[in-house]
């Protein structure tokens, strides 16, 4: 793949590693390691973030607008069929430990997406603090904060399918307008289970995709719990007689293939584990899976998330380097890739960084209703999981869709509708550290996936 060799990139006050090329990532504590996008974002990477955005990556809402405004962006319907698969059970992916939470479609089913080790669970309350982080969430709110006029805003329109034995599977047909991205898996056979849906539609067909000129992200997740994997798909769409994605991944949920949890005892990077691989992109634009990031319904009836959780910005007010001249995009681990963002300030949000949620915060004294359920539950989860930056858009915070579940979002957000955590600040939060930057588009896949 075009572009230079492996770049590494050490924040400020680490120490630098030999032969590597150095970034002032500014801010990092010097307990961490080092630090990596590629020319082919220029034209918009499977997962864009915006339309037209310069290294725009491989997911996310378009910056501009409000698509929504108070209204939930996918609302209440009828997944209709069996796209939610067999209901509530036990599902895989928990390493054979006994911990469980919501999963799969509405929450129904308990488990884990992948082994409790993984980043994903970590309680993160008590995890040391980035040496800048009061300088970049003071810098994001002197910026406009969040975006979509400043409001701490919920996106509802990713769909969770349950795949079973009997659903059928299709590979990309080879006809396909569009390019597939050489990061992701080659060849999948992705399960399309009857009366399913893509993001923010209500069948598998995403608008213009079939022409080469797609209307959205179009995100397909399906998860077999029975075979222990979760495919998620960008720019997908099936007509009936064919089947295009741009870039899939079939992830193995009975492994965990980040290693290490945040903290000052994060090995460098040359020992990390990088998820899909280091520099590589995926259906989410920082590399993430998605479906384990999106809390549901039943998160918020169990009465607490207790896992990380997604969250996006305008690409304008992430880091793309600390100054010019630098390399970037830049991202932290457990990010394996940065999307398209343009600012250069080396206080800017970076990809990949992990907010957690003060102790202190007090939703009443913010005009919240305490006794919300979805405030109890989203609050206690950014306390003690965080919420990680994952993407470029305009709606903050993500959760799944309601499409067919027994309870919906609307019985659960009060007047506030999908604001109901409006009033919470970026300088709410403590930015926790997650070692050194790394910046680059030469994707290395990782071979323990």
């Amino acid at each position: 793949m075009a572009g230079p060799s492996r770049r590494y990139l050490l924040c400020a006050v680490l120490v630098l590693v030999a032969s590597a090329r150095v970034l002032a990532c500014a801010g990092q504590v010097s307990s961490a390691g080092d630090a990596g996008l590629d020319a082919r974002d220029a034209g918009g990477d499977p997962g864009s973030d915006g339309a037209g955005d310069e290294g725009a990556s491989m997911d996310g809402a378009s910056d501009a607008g409000d698509p929504g405004g108070d209204a939930a962006v996918d609302g209440a319907g009828d997944a209709g069929g069996d796209a939610t698969g067999d209901g509530a059970g036990d599902a895989g992916g928990d390493g054979g430990g006994g911990r469980a939470v919501p999963v799969g479609h509405c929450g129904e089913r308990s488990g884990l997406y992948f082994p409790e080790s993984s980043w994903i669970y970590t309680d993160v309350s008590d995890a040391p603090v980035r040496a800048n982080s009061g300088a970049m969430t003071r810098w994001l709110e002197d910026q406009g904060g969040w975006g979509n006029g400043n409001h701490f805003q919920i996106d509802t329109s990713f769909t969770i399918l349950e795949a079973g034995p009997g659903s059928p599977r299709l590979t990309p047909s080879g006809d396909d307008p569009i390019g597939y991205s050489e990061d992701c898996d080659p060849d999948v056979a992705v399960p399309l289970p009857a009366g399913g849906r893509i993001e923010g539609c209500d069948d598998y067909i995403c608008p213009g995709r079939v022409e080469g000129d797609p209307d959205g992200d179009c995100h397909l997740i399906a998860v077999d719990f029975e075979a222990g994997v979760l495919y998620e798909a960008y720019q997908a769409t099936y007509t009936g007689t064919r089947f295009y994605s741009s870039c899939t991944l079939a992830w193995d949920m009975t492994r965990d293939v980040w290693g290490s949890a945040p903290g000052p005892d994060l090995p460098p990077v040359s020992e990390r584990n990088w998820g899909i691989g280091r520099d590589c992109t995926g259906p989410d634009a920082a590399g993430f899976p998605i479906a384990p990031l999106l809390f549901t319904v039943g998160d918020v009836l169990s009465g607490r998330v207790e896992h990380a959780i997604r969250f996006a910005l305008p690409n304008d007010r992430m880091q793309r380097a600390p100054s010019e001249g630098d390399e970037g995009p830049v991202y932290v681990w457990p990010a394996t890739h940065a999307g398209g963002p343009r600012a250069i300030h080396p206080d800017a949000p970076i990809y990949g960084t992990r907010w957690r949620l003060k102790a202190d915060f007090d939703p009443a004294g913010r005009g919240m209703d305490a006794d919300n359920p979805i405030v109890i539950a989203v609050v206690y989860g950014l306390k003690h999981y965080g919420m990680l930056i994952a993407d470029g858009g305009s709606i903050a915070l993500m959760a799944e869709s309601d499409a067919g579940c027994s309870t919906g979002w609307e019985g659960l957000w009060g007047e506030d509708g999908s604001r109901v955590l409006d009033g919470i600040r970026p300088t709410d939060f403590d930015v926790l550290e997650s070692g050194g930057c790394e910046a680059g588009y030469d994707c290395v896949r990782n071979p323990d996936r």
